[in-house]
């Protein structure tokens, strides 16, 4: 997942802006380019043959140190406690001891960080993953303390006036009566202190 952003990033660095950096020129290979570019990958390759044929050399030296805990076992059972026990009995995939790896020949102290895809997948996480996932919480938040309790307010304030018409349906002609009579007395003091501008 991680490699596909750097890639689309350089491409796009390649096909708008590369160009002006050498006055506008094509970036089509030439015959020159061709020739220096395939000689380079003839290089890297046999360095890279050299380099594991030295490797392998070692391979039947050096145990890897695999032991199967249960070797007649459920095979599940045996990769679940392998991948189990590997980090704390070799540390991550960049430390684990494989004499037969080119990579740690050729790159170095880079190899640590090679096979970590360069931490880039850190880089991504903490850029992206992070704060979109703080974002969906957020949201999830104001949706259920803001917005359902606006909701439940809502259902809540049509309940207790039905409640309070449900008590004041009596069947009582006399509470009737003085509700009315009750209101009316309210409305005609309202419309008094409108009128006089109080």
């Amino acid at each position: 997942m991680g490699a596909r952003h750097p890639s689309l990033a350089l491409g796009g660095l390649a096909f708008r802006v590369l160009p002006d950096w050498f006055d506008g020129h094509d970036l089509t290979p030439t015959l020159t380019t061709s020739v220096l570019g395939t000689g380079v990958a003839l290089v890297g390759g046999i360095i890279t043959y050299a380099t594991w044929r030295h490797t392998t050399a070692h391979v039947a030296r050096v145990p890897l140190g695999a032991v199967a805990a249960h070797p007649e076992g459920d095979a599940g059972l045996v990769e679940a406690e392998a991948i189990a026990s590997h980090e704390p009995a070799y540390g991550d995939i960049a430390y684990a001891p494989d004499p037969s790896d080119p990579g740690r020949l050729l790159l170095g102290p880079l190899h640590r960080h090679a096979a970590a895809g360069f931490h880039l997948d850190a880089v991504y996480t903490a850029l992206f993953v992070r704060p979109v996932r703080a974002g969906a919480s957020l949201v999830r938040f104001l949706d259920r303390e803001v917005v359902e309790t606006y909701v439940r307010g809502a259902g809540t304030l049509p309940r207790w006036l039905g409640i309070a018409v449900r008590r004041a349906q009596t069947g009582n002609l006399q509470t009737y009566v003085s509700a009315l009579l009750a209101g009316t007395v309210v409305l005609a003091v309202a419309a008094v202190l409108v009128a006089t501008g109080a």
